[in-house]
């Protein structure tokens, strides 16, 4: 009797110590982010150790933006991605699974105003009226920033597709400036800072995205609903290490720029002087619906649609 009491007390012990190293085991998990400031949060998370300390083996894997991330979160390629907060929304209203997991960067008009509406330093334009029947670039067609265009446009007078838009990387649009290509180009950090420090552009408007509201949700974390009923833990993990690190860009502002500075190359002095977005710890619906009204009244969404339903949580 003894004898089986050590036997199966063996087999206990055997198997508490089996389920503890299996707990211990990260998570293998695939991330989707553009290496821009936008995405801070991935690079303070994997650096400060937050995925690691939730169970995550996060690989990330550097892309041109949604138009490739969207893909591969759709095929399974990437468990989770980030993208500007106009693409999920036509993709949801065309039919696709995907939702915003955790939120991404946030602007709020006049001190967290990350993009701008940059000219060349010597053009004669002197405000949005001015581009009428003239080109601008921006980096996506389709997107947050297209929506953003119609509005200014509407805002400053004339049609809203009286000025033609074309597709330019946001790395490439100062020196498409210069070219004359465009006249106008719809930046993002940190080329804005550098195009205006080095004397390549000015700034036409410094509030592009005025339009959404403020504060309004850039872009976010998103995968598919499927996915994250299928792996609530991973989903849950990923919130928690991406709200740490949210809040330690809040608290550790300049650590933060560090990280930045050290994860995309950027010059010293240009990570000193770039802004940066608020990065918030929940996903409020309030923060889309500006953005949904927005890309609705342009045409680039059929109806608007509650903003709740591109939003989601582990074990909804």
């Amino acid at each position: 009797m003894i004898r089986h009491l050590f036997q199966l007390l063996g087999a206990c012990l055997f198997l508490v110590h089996a389920t503890a190293a299996l707990a211990a085991d990260p998570i293998p998990i695939k991330i989707g982010y553009i290496p821009v400031g936008d995405c801070l949060q991935y690079y303070v998370a994997e650096e400060m150790g937050y995925f690691a300390a939730e169970g995550l083996a996060a690989t990330g894997l550097a892309m041109k933006g949604g138009a490739v991330i969207a893909p591969a979160v759709e095929g399974g390629e990437l468990a989770i991605g980030w993208s500007n907060t106009v693409s999920i929304i036509l993709a949801h209203a065309k039919g696709f699974d995907f939702v915003f997991l955790a939120p991404g960067a946030e602007g709020v008009a006049g001190s967290h105003d990350v993009h701008a509406l940059l000219v060349a330093a010597d053009s004669k334009i002197a405000s949005v009226a001015d581009l009428a029947g003239k080109t601008v670039a921006v980096n996506t067609l389709g997107n947050i920033n297209e929506a953003a265009m119609r509005a200014l446009a509407e805002k400053a007078g004339i049609a809203p597709d009286s000025i033609r838009l074309v597709e330019v990387p946001f790395p490439d649009m100062a020196g498409t400036l210069a070219k004359g290509s465009v006249q106008a180009a719809l930046v993002l950090e940190p080329f804005v800072t550098d195009a205006v420090s080095r004397g390549a552009a000015r700034v036409l408007d410094p509030s592009p995205h005025a339009a959404f509201g403020s504060p309004y949700l850039i872009g976010g974390w998103f995968a598919k609903k499927a996915w994250i009923k299928a792996h609530p833990a991973e989903a849950a993990a990923f919130l928690r290490a991406v709200a740490k690190a949210s809040a330690f860009i809040a608290a550790t502002p300049d650590k933060a720029r560090e990280i930045l500075r050290e994860r995309t190359k950027l010059a010293p002095e240009l990570a000193a002087k770039i802004v940066l977005p608020r990065f918030p710890e929940t996903l409020v619906p309030a923060a889309l619906t500006g953005i949904i009204d927005v890309a609705a009244r342009y045409g680039l969404l059929a109806k608007p649609f509650p903003a709740a339903e591109i939003l989601a949580a582990p074990g909804d």
